[in-house]
């Protein structure tokens, strides 16, 4: 892991779990959607929470009732994430995260400060897991909060929002 990496682990580690609002974290560029963060740091916890490498092969109902198989790339999901403006821009196969399904839930632009920037929610029921994404203008930064720990999606947002604003402050 290079150094400037680490670095961005411990960023996130600070801002998005140390509160407890979130169980992991991560950010991605929102040039292309490659993670290249997360947290939390220790036994690198976060990646396991957030990612899951290369293509592998999913399932997405159908109208019939009937499953149908697809390929799945998370950075690509992650990619088209980052690209909402408003639901009507949802991914095609839906959004993936360490090989779990998300039901994407809303997509609304917040601002902070004087810039602007969309949230968009999603939950996985089984789980009991809940994901909240905020893209600036080059980042896309994923929080993922735990029902069965306590952790609540409208926490996770004001978290989200406080990170953003710290990257918007530092020119991402």
């Amino acid at each position: 892991m290079a150094e400037g990496e680490e670095s961005w682990d411990k960023t996130l580690e600070e801002w998005m779990i140390q509160e407890g609002y979130c169980c992991a974290a991560g950010l991605a560029q929102k040039a292309d959607g490659a993670m290249y963060a997360a947290a939390p740091m220790a036994d690198e916890a976060g990646w396991a929470l957030i990612f899951k490498e290369g293509d592998y092969e999913g399932e997405i109902p159908q109208e019939d009732d009937s499953l149908k198989k697809i390929t799945v790339n998370e950075i690509t999901c992650m990619y088209e994430v980052g690209q909402m403006t408003d639901m009507s821009m949802r991914p095609a196969n839906g959004l993936w995260i360490a090989g779990k399904k998300y039901q994407l839930t809303s997509c609304r632009e917040e601002e902070v400060g004087e810039h602007k920037l969309f949230i968009t929610m999603g939950a996985h029921k089984d789980s009991k897991t809940a994901v909240v994404i905020a893209t600036t203008a080059t980042q896309i930064i994923l929080a993922v909060t735990d029902e069965e720990k306590g952790q609540k999606p409208g926490n996770a947002t004001k978290a989200i929002l406080a990170f953003a604003e710290y990257l918007l402050g530092q020119g991402y």
